[in-house]
């Protein structure tokens, strides 16, 4: 099947809303931006506009809920990150990735704030308790989402054959929507997750891991 994809810009000017706030960013001097797809056609302009100001700006680019690359090949180039979006999902993503401050300029609701220790705390104690629940798990469900950009059919082969070689049973579930509603007829112990890692955010019944995160289980 063939897909045609379009770029859909949002038409929010986030210049508004770093006027305002730019003197938030006093105390650094390297700025690196990032922001999602929609938000791209105006990161340049946001980049002038903190250069006038003295910034020196690097352009990360576009991040995306599983890769922070365009935040981590810059990471040590800047003091800071600008992420021009709306959600936390991507910002704590990247504030954890690169234990870097990370600012979020949010230009839909007009808000400009810091990424808080407390929220990347909350997002490590859940993590916590998802990998201590799965800790005694012996029959794991490979995630396989077919909508295109997340089908990752080779990379669930590959951790079928880890979790087997381990002595454990693993199985490969694919499907276009993987709600926790849609998960709960089947019997496993654990869900490893090979499609966006906002999954493991919903509420399952049983654990959901990200495919980094079998390491803790010594998969």
């Amino acid at each position: 099947m063939k897909v045609l994809h379009i770029p859909c810009f949002s038409l929010s000017d986030p210049l508004p809303v770093l006027q305002e706030n730019v003197g938030k960013l006093k105390a650094y001097s390297s700025v690196g931006l990032i922001a999602t797809a929609q938000h791209l056609n105006k990161i340049d302009g946001v980049a002038r506009f903190l250069e006038e100001k003295g910034k020196r700006v690097l352009v990360g680019g576009q991040v995306l809920g599983c890769s922070q690359h365009a935040a981590l090949r810059i990471q040590d180039k800047v003091e800071c990150f600008l992420y021009i979006g709306s959600g936390r999902f991507h910002p704590i993503g990247v504030a954890l990735k690169t234990a870097k401050p990370v600012f979020v300029l949010n230009p839909i609701s007009r808000v400009f704030d810091l990424i808080k220790d407390e929220e990347r705390e909350s997002w490590q104690r859940k993590q916590k308790a998802r990998i201590s629940r799965a800790a005694a798990a012996e029959t794991f469900g490979i995630l396989v989402s077919t909508k295109d950009g997340q089908f990752n059919l080779k990379k669930a082969e590959d951790l079928k054959k880890k979790i087997k070689a381990k002595g454990r049973k693993a199985f490969i579930f694919t499907g276009g929507e993987l709600s926790p509603e849609n998960l709960l007829p089947f019997k496993v112990d654990c869900w490893i997750n090979t499609a966006c890692p906002r999954i493991t955010d919903d509420e399952h019944s049983k654990p959901v891991l990200n495919p980094e995160e079998l390491e803790y289980l010594n998969l």
